[in-house]
């Protein structure tokens, strides 16, 4: 039987999770006060400390609890594909918090869960006051290598022998887009009441101009700034694994260079230019990526994000998600149809 998941009843989720734990052969659980975080739009996040002894051993932690709310823009939400991913990378060259635990069964939280590391550090915002750059010249090229190189190390992680064969996505190259372009299709139809004539233009673009992968890797699917954690000049944790899967590594380079990481800036979440992204990519990889085959997923990342802002009005005026956030995606619907229109002419 499912539980009900209330993010603000702090006693019941702290009594729930310490019972869970304890089932995963922990012992003397204790779980101390949840501090909510507001960042994020998707998974509920909760800081916490917790200890328990294992094999005898006395362990402490600060950890994070994420929750998929049944109402969220996702919904229904899967914790397993993140879990395995970043449990899978924990011993890469891909800077992830460690994990321990996760759940998909409703009857425990009221909805999927996972419990990680809380890694030290703090999330670069790609929005500044005048629209300048966020970093200054050196922490830009600095972070810029991190950056590169952890996306560089993600996609050259040898998945097929690992847990991360199940996550799901494509394994065919010849699919890869065309996939991706059914997944979201298939939402905006759940999500929006209406048709959207841009977002259908779109799709149709999309479909006939899909490129072959080069090869299949783990696409994190929302790889940008504002998505890792800084501390000391250091990336610590690259974070939001929830759109993650198997497909095309290029639609994540793509997802890098939208407008919306950028504004009017000429480099890309506000690093590099795309001939500098692509660049430093290939000399990382030894694959040569195509700058038209990134102005594709750039394409279509756009095309993505658009949906997604028919997501977020939906939870919040169809499910009840009392997120204003989720409201103000849906104001800005307009300005994403436009940019899905610059985006595909770009890449004509």
């Amino acid at each position: 039987m499912s539980a009900t998941f209330d993010p603000f009843d702090e006693d019941s989720i702290r009594r729930r999770l310490a019972d869970f734990i304890a089932t995963q052969g922990a012992a003397d659980v204790a779980i101390g006060g949840l501090r909510r975080f507001t960042v994020g739009f998707s998974w509920v996040t909760f800081g916490l400390q917790a200890s328990w002894r294992r094999d005898g051993t006395a362990i402490e932690r600060a950890l994070i609890l994420r929750v998929g709310p049944p109402n969220g823009i996702f919904g229904p939400y899967k914790a397993a594909p993140e879990f395995i991913t970043l449990r899978a990378l924990g011993d890469s060259g891909v800077p992830v918090p460690g994990v321990y635990w996760c759940c998909d069964d409703d009857s425990v939280l009221g909805a999927p869960f996972f419990i990680c590391d809380l890694v030290p550090g703090e999330a670069p915002i790609p929005w500044t006051r005048d629209g300048g750059l966020a970093f200054d010249e050196p922490t830009r090229l600095d972070l810029g290598g991190q950056f590169v190189s952890a996306l560089a190390a993600l996609h050259a992680f040898r998945w097929q022998d690992t847990p991360v064969a199940s996550i799901g996505g494509s394994t065919d190259p010849a699919r890869a887009a065309l996939d991706q372009i059914d997944h979201w299709e298939a939402l905006l139809a759940r999500w929006s009441p209406r048709r959207v004539p841009m977002l259908e233009w779109a799709a149709i673009w999309l479909r006939e101009h899909a490129p072959p992968a080069p090869r299949i890797s783990i696409v994190h699917g929302d790889y940008r700034i504002g998505n890792f954690l800084v501390e000391a000049g250091r990336i610590t944790a690259i974070l939001d694994w929830e759109l993650v899967k198997l497909g095309d590594p290029v639609e994540d380079l793509g997802w890098v260079c939208l407008q919306a990481w950028r504004g009017r800036l000429p480099y890309m979440c506000h690093f590099f230019t795309r001939e500098e992204l692509r660049d430093r990519y290939a000399a990382l990889t030894g694959i040569e990526v195509d700058l038209a085959a990134m102005r594709y997923w750039e394409a279509f990342g756009t095309y993505k994000l658009a949906v997604m802002h028919y997501g977020a009005m939906d939870c919040f005026e169809a499910r009840g998600f009392n997120d204003l956030r989720m409201a103000g995606m849906g104001l800005q619907i307009p300005r994403m149809l436009l940019q899905v229109e610059s985006a595909m002419e770009r890449a004509a």
